[in-house]
């Protein structure tokens, strides 16, 4: 074979190894976005305190039932005794259990009543599918009427923040008296859209075209929740819990108890829910609650961010702002020893 003949077959091997590593780097930087999930996750898990115990859906306490308004059955998780009362009512597409560090450290001097919204966790899903703002502070106000405390205060994270400034609009008056103070955390008195990630585009999508798709998977969602269960141990699963809820450096086990919580919720009740918080505009209410407010939020809070809770306290004739470093969505979790001494230093404030 002449020397020029071998030069070629050397050039066209070296040419097709270069093809194949080509090929083999693009196929990396295609799987690289699908393994990042997994790779958070393990490094997340490097920080668990190992104090957390593992997700159980009843966490101690004596399950009690209320009936809302409209006949669904509401579930509370009471913890401790006595007439003085604190109400602690979950965000979006969660349950009893984001309290757990709240309730096992409030229950020696109050008695800690966990209210679960309809919908979300044992709670029922409502036969009407509503969910709207009214309905929900109707669940809480059963919840409240139920216990019948000689004194209170509400608790709302999230969606319960927003449900704790309407259950004050329409029933303030009746409870003025017993009703002490309001804690607001990770939420805000303004409009959702006003304070989460991507709002402008919310907006643009607001009603039309979002209100109908949420409208249609809450009457349909039944039928997929099969695929949501499908996904619900998933690394994806995982990541999107803790880019949406979470600050830059969380415990995976925090991450897991909500991404449990999350996938736990029936799609109707997501889809809806959403809708609600959507709905929620507490704006107009904020000049005339004659109570003492503390609100309380994350630094890195992509949902209810730092500016609409100061614009809230700003609106509010007597509220404290405390912002949690580093924490995320989740302050009750992330930073739970500095919320519970702001928490505990209120509550003794109002109740005393």
């Amino acid at each position: 074979m002449s020397p020029e003949r071998r030069g070629e077959r050397k050039s066209s091997r070296r040419g097709s190894r270069g093809g194949l590593a080509g090929y083999g780097g693009l196929a990396l930087m295609a799987a690289a976005p699908l393994a990042a999930p997994a790779v958070l996750r393990r490094l997340d898990r490097r920080r668990d305190r190992g104090e957390m115990e593992q997700y159980a859906p009843s966490p101690g306490g004596t399950s009690l039932w209320a009936e809302s308004r409209d006949g669904t059955r509401i579930h509370l998780l009471s913890h401790g005794e006595g007439g003085t009362v604190v109400f602690l009512v979950h965000g979006w597409t969660c349950n009893r259990t984001i309290y757990r560090y709240q309730q096992d450290r409030l229950k020696e001097r109050y008695r800690v009543v966990t209210v679960e919204l309809r919908g979300h966790g044992l709670s029922q899903v409502p036969a009407s599918l509503d969910y709207s703002p009214d309905r929900m502070a109707e669940d809480l106000k059963a919840a409240v009427d139920l216990v019948n405390p000689e004194r209170f205060v509400v608790a709302g994270h999230s969606m319960g923040g927003f449900t704790a400034l309407r259950f004050y609009r329409l029933y303030g008056d009746e409870y003025r008296e017993r009703l002490k103070g309001l804690v607001i955390i990770d939420s805000s008195g303004l409009p959702l859209t006003e304070g989460v990630i991507m709002g402008g585009l919310l907006k643009r999508l607001y009603p039309m075209p979002l209100d109908r798709l949420l409208r249609l998977a809450g009457r349909y969602g039944g039928a997929l929740d099969g695929i949501k269960s499908a996904v619900k141990e998933s690394a994806p699963a995982y990541y999107l819990v803790r880019w949406g809820a979470f600050g830059r450096k969380p415990a995976a086990e925090e991450v897991e108890l909500v991404r449990e919580m999350v996938m736990s919720t029936p799609l109707s009740s997501i889809a809806l829910a959403a809708k609600a918080c959507i709905d929620f505009d507490n704006l107009e209410t904020l000049s005339r609650v004659e109570l003492p407010v503390l609100l309380l939020v994350g630094e890195k809070d992509k949902l209810t961010d730092v500016r609409v809770n100061r614009e809230t306290a700003a609106l509010l004739p007597q509220a404290r702002l405390v912002v949690l470093p580093d924490a995320g969505h989740c302050t009750l979790l992330e930073q739970r020893d500095a919320f519970n001494a702001e928490l505990e230093g209120f509550l003794s404030s109002v109740l005393a």
